[in-house]
């Protein structure tokens, strides 16, 4: 037998099993009473993961007729973003996507997205997808049954009141600072995404690990046997996570890796040094009966020693072990870094897009906080809960530019039923079920005018003619994900939106710098453009090209 005819065996054997694959699918999804959209590929097949990312097969696949075609419009990470929710229009609440390695529901009924993910234990995350963000360790969000309950009545200490006043003071200093180094600047800044990432991450390093920055820290001293700051080191690693989920960590230090690998190997080195010098260094203040510090990190590791004996050096299986709580330091830092800062950053450019909200939202916050008071001298307790206009920017804001556009889940090793819009419907065993949030956030029979960015959508009057947050009916706003595994880093998250945007626009104004010869109304179609022009580029949503847009801050009168 030639190496040919070896060749054109293996080939045959592999399309005859993708044809067998393929029609039992098809079986299955039939099954389901569902729309169905048959697809060569699943969403993750990596070939095809690979091919549209290094290349722009998309871009002319999509030019293609449909009746062949259709399916490369919802086999891309991000495809809900673009689609807007077109397709549930077409196909109703719910479709099956068949291809042959996988079939996977995609909802857009609230009452139906609601019951997924309040179902925790019918339907889980799919571990093909969560295992990639246990690098450093087992974590919240990437486990499942009684571990997770383990994990979460361990972690849910981290996010208390003493915290949130911690990132309400970081968040309001950091916020004023950026504002100091933009006006150095002439008021401009060039890259909204870039500072507001730098703010995120340094409220994160305080909250979290009770390391301060400065907003323009070039870095602190160097500490032996460090090669790298810790900050620098985070920011390594989140911008190069992509690299982490195909590559073991230990093999990017080899010398044979390229230099770009091996500094990434390095930042993971120095990061997990970080965290056990830390742990370490509380278990001691634990044991020296020292007060708690206002972290995440001390609030975890006094949890979990509690938890295991009340005794420091207690070995008992309840707590968390190291790695788990490194794994759970880093969720933190890559859950709530950039996703806090695009959406500040997304929020800042639909403000400067429409002056009328713009103002609208600085009069309540001169109104509640006063015109020319000090942030820093801002009461969390009295202040937070009345800002809802803050917040309902924060929400409309990830109502359309979620940074996360859908939630994946898969009914394991049983079927599951689950009701679609008044129907009942029996999923197969390892279907994936998959909540399009983009798509019912942007309903119309939930929002009115789903494609404006309208905050004051959220306001409702309360008694004595002050205002309150709208509460949107169940599973129709879904940022944070919905039941027992809700986020647990929500209220962390809208603490730090409201404190930035309260000192940013108590006394400034933002704009869009128009081009030369451009009118303020084309400077600013071209700013919504710019947003409107968003993808999955890491592992959340942002604009493609911040860059492309230069943003003036000027005091208000």
């Amino acid at each position: 037998m030639t190496w040919l005819t070896g060749c054109g065996i293996l080939v045959f054997t592999w399309i005859l099993w993708t044809c067998v694959a393929f029609y039992r699918n098809y079986q299955l999804a039939l099954s389901t009473r569902l729309p169905i959209v048959l697809s060569p590929v699943g969403t993750l097949t990596i070939p095809w993961l690979l091919l549209y990312k290094l290349t722009p097969v998309l871009q002319y696949l999509h030019q293609l007729p449909d009746f062949l075609f259709k399916w490369t419009k919802y086999t891309y990470v991000g495809w809900q973003y673009d689609d807007g929710g077109r397709v549930h229009q077409e196909l109703g609440s719910a479709f099956v996507l068949c291809s042959p390695g996988l079939n996977e529901v995609f909802i857009a009924d609230s009452d139906a997205a609601h019951s997924c993910l309040t179902r925790r234990k019918e339907f889980t995350k799919p571990p093909m997808m969560y295992e990639p963000l246990n690098i450093f360790g087992h974590n919240l969000d990437a486990v499942e049954g009684e571990t997770w309950q383990r994990h979460r009545r361990l972690t849910a200490p981290s996010f208390n009141e003493k915290v949130s006043l911690s990132v309400w003071l970081e968040a309001i200093r950091q916020a004023g600072q950026a504002l100091t180094e933009w006006k150095k600047e002439g008021g401009e800044t060039r890259n909204v995404v870039d500072d507001t990432a730098t703010v995120a991450l340094h409220v994160l390093t305080n909250a979290g690990l009770g390391i301060q920055y400065a907003f323009n820290d070039a870095g602190t001293k160097i500490v032996s046997p460090h090669q790298l700051t810790y900050r620098d080191a985070l920011i390594m690693i989140l911008r190069n996570f992509t690299f982490l989920t195909v590559l073991p960590m230990n093999l990017m230090s080899f010398w044979f890796m390229p230099a770009k690998m091996q500094r990434i190997g390095q930042a993971c080195r120095e990061f997990k040094l970080y965290m056990s010098e830390m742990v370490s260094q509380e278990r001691q203040a634990l044991i020296e009966h020292r007060e708690e510090k206002a972290n995440l990190l001390s609030a975890m590791v006094r949890a979990s020693e509690r938890d295991a004996g009340k005794d420091a050096e207690s070995k008992s299986n309840y707590g968390l072990t190291d790695d788990e709580i490194f794994g759970n330091l880093f969720i933190y830092n890559m859950a709530g870094h950039e996703t806090t800062a695009n959406t500040v950053a997304t929020a800042i450019a639909y403000l400067a897009a429409n002056p009328d909200r713009q103002e609208w939202l600085s009069q309540q916050i001169v109104q509640i906080l006063g015109e020319r008071s000090e942030p820093a001298d801002w009461a969390y307790e009295a202040s937070f809960s009345k800002l809802a206009r803050c917040m309902a920017v924060m929400y409309e804001t990830l109502r359309l530019h979620g940074s996360i556009v859908f939630i994946p889940k898969e009914c394991g090793p049983e079927s599951r039923s689950l009701s679609i819009a008044g129907h009942t419907h029996v999923l197969p065993a390892g279907t994936w079920v998959t909540v399009n949030t983009h798509a019912i956030h942007c309903d119309p029979k939930i929002y009115a005018n789903p494609q404006e960015w309208k905050p004051e959508r959220w306001i409702r009057n309360a008694a004595g003619g002050s205002e309150e947050l709208f509460e949107p009916a169940t599973g129709s706003f879904l940022p944070w994900a919905d039941g027992p595994r809700v986020c647990p880093g929500r209220k962390f998250a809208q603490v730090e939106f409201v404190a930035v945007m309260a000192t940013l626009f108590q006394g400034h104004r933002v704009s869009v710098s128009p081009r030369k010869g451009e009118s303020d109304a084309e400077s600013i179609k071209r700013l919504q453009a710019t947003i409107d022009d968003s993808a999955i580029m890491a592992i959340t949503l942002q604009m493609k090209q911040p860059q492309d847009i230069a943003l003036t801050w000027t005091k208000r009168e």
